[in-house]
């Protein structure tokens, strides 16, 4: 069994500050952070002029870690952004005016907890794969989920993701170029960027340890990634 602690942005902020080992991150409106079991003494701090608001999330089973794996946290990347506030929102005042004494309690705090965890994703999407889905279907989000899950190798390449998945590799990057209008290199790309980019505008790490969080060796490739990405330098993005 597995245990976790979500914090997610509710009313206005989440802490100003976590800390978990060396890393750092200054977290703003709409972040989360997870607390395993197994974390040492991890850190977080509001800011003691204007403390801000936010709620805790506890769940535990069996399946906790193949959940989170999906939407692409793992033990070295606990953080992430809300990108419907709204939303989010809305399903967490239906899950905590929920009649905890009804029978059907226990599957209705499940349905709604797994909602909450899946806008969580860094991307937004919500990857379930499920037997009324066409097989086409299924091979992109078998694609997307295999990106989540191992965006951070190095040794990644189209041709390695076709294998994995037991696909040709001609045939994967059409229907990923149909589905997104990118190729496979693109979407794996841009996965990464928004990954760094997250790392880069909110924690204190240098460049040259993100590069390497995100897949790439090379810190001079790896800006070259971003700036074609997002119009600027990674370096530009630490100042904003």
């Amino acid at each position: 069994m597995y245990a976790f602690l979500i914090a997610i942005s509710y009313i206005f902020y989440l802490p100003k500050t976590y800390k978990y080992q060396d890393n750092h991150y200054h977290l703003k409106k709409g972040d989360f952070f997870l607390i395993s079991p197994n974390d040492n003494d991890p850190i977080y701090q509001a800011d003691a002029e204007f403390p801000w608001e936010y709620i805790w999330l506890g769940f535990e089973g069996s399946k906790t870690e193949e959940v989170l794996s999906e939407l692409g946290y793992n033990g070295e990347n606990k953080v992430g952004h809300v990108l419907n506030q709204n939303l989010i929102n809305q399903h967490i005042e239906e899950l905590i005016t929920t009649n905890f004494l009804s029978q059907s309690s226990s599957l209705t705090i499940q349905g709604k907890l797994i909602t909450i965890l899946s806008l969580l994703s860094l991307d937004g999407t919500n990857i379930s794969l499920n037997s009324n889905m066409s097989t086409q279907q299924k091979h992109i989000e078998q694609f997307c989920l295999y990106i989540r899950q191992n965006y951070w190798r190095k040794d990644l390449s189209v041709q390695k993701i076709a294998d994995d998945l037991g696909l040709n590799s001609s045939y994967l990057s059409r229907i990923i170029s149909k589905k997104f209008g990118e190729s496979t290199s693109e979407y794996l790309i841009k996965y990464r960027m928004l990954k760094a980019k997250f790392l880069i505008e909110n924690s204190d790490h240098k460049i040259s340890l993100i590069s390497k969080a995100v897949g790439y060796e090379n810190p001079l490739s790896f800006s070259r990634a971003y700036k074609k990405v997002f119009g600027h330098s990674p370096r530009n993005g630490k100042n904003k």
